[in-house]
């Protein structure tokens, strides 16, 4: 049995965990409701780069009579790619540090299933976070690139601005099939893992996923050849900073049910040692009391 003293250091120690799991459950609450905030500020930007990539890629396929987008020399084109030996890169948004249940183990795992039935002779897989990465060398996937998660949504942006060069140079070793992999937040603190096509582009999705807004036709004045190029910029800038943006979001979302469940077992054990604290003191006074009444008694004879 412990003693009383050993129980009361016990106590404490769990009252200050108690205390660190509160702290992190309100900071991954807060990060939760700001990268939410992040996702839901490209709403309009998004669907006005869709509209026009959406646009200008319809009336080039009409000209060219194929519809998928692929990157060539200095410019985009749009050009068949059937029959082509191909490589595929995979971009995977996971996580930098840890109490976040299996949040880039079952990532890795869907970006391993995804990849598995590919035919492509190349793949190229980049991983933004340690943990990312090492989950998926844990499925056999080789990690080319690794980067660390931004620290808040304002830091995000600097976090695309470093992928984007990555994957210019994929563009120019011949990958034509880009992916993002990410978890994607479905609120009530729940996620689950989502793929994007980043390229090519396919010009009747993107019509399908932004309708036009008004009934009056788009158009557009500038050559054809830099405002598209100018929109597939905007395009990646756009879809990399919202796979991030929501990976961040369930990453704090998953934090936040794994500390909700740890508050659990620490309320049921401070009820434990609470329990067991008051046995003892019982009996220490219980015993107190008996050698007082002894002594009396031997007193008294």
């Amino acid at each position: 049995m412990p003693t009383l003293e050993a129980l009361r250091h016990t106590l404490a120690t769990v009252e200050e965990l108690r205390s660190i799991v509160r702290t992190m459950k309100a900071l991954a609450a807060v990060s939760i409701h700001q990268y939410d905030q992040a996702v839901s500020a490209l709403a309009d930007y998004d669907q006005a780069v869709r509209q026009g990539l959406a646009v200008v890629l319809r009336e080039q396929a009409m000209e060219t009579g194929v519809r998928n987008l692929v990157l060539t020399g200095e410019t985009p084109e749009v050009r068949s790619t059937a029959g082509r030996p191909s490589a595929i890169g995979a971009v995977a948004f996971g996580s930098d540090h840890g109490l976040c249940g299996r949040f880039n183990e079952a990532l890795a795992e869907y970006l391993a299933m995804t990849l598995h039935d590919r035919p492509e002779p190349q793949r190229w897989v980049l991983a933004v976070g340690v943990r990312q990465a090492a989950a998926l060398e844990e499925q056999g996937l080789s990690v080319q690139q690794t980067f660390y998660t931004p620290g808040a949504a304002s830091a995000i942006q600097q976090t695309v601005r470093q992928l984007l060069p990555v994957l210019e140079q994929w563009r120019e070793a011949g990958v034509i099939e880009i992916l993002l992999f990410h978890n994607r937040h479905r609120g009530a603190n729940s996620h689950e893992p989502a793929q994007v096509q980043l390229l090519p582009l396919d010009p009747a999705a993107l019509s399908r996923e932004a309708p036009p807004s008004t009934r009056s036709l788009p158009g557009y004045v500038a050559d054809r050849a830099e405002l598209l190029a100018a929109l597939l910029r905007e395009w990646l800038f756009v879809e990399l900073f919202r796979a991030c943006a929501e990976s961040l979001a369930s990453e704090h979302a998953s934090r936040l049910l794994a500390m909700q469940a740890a508050e659990r077992n620490i309320i049921d054990r401070l009820m434990e040692l609470n329990a067991a604290y008051r046995q003892q003191r019982q009996e220490a006074i219980t015993a107190e009391l008996l050698d007082v009444v002894a002594g009396f008694e031997a007193t008294v004879e």
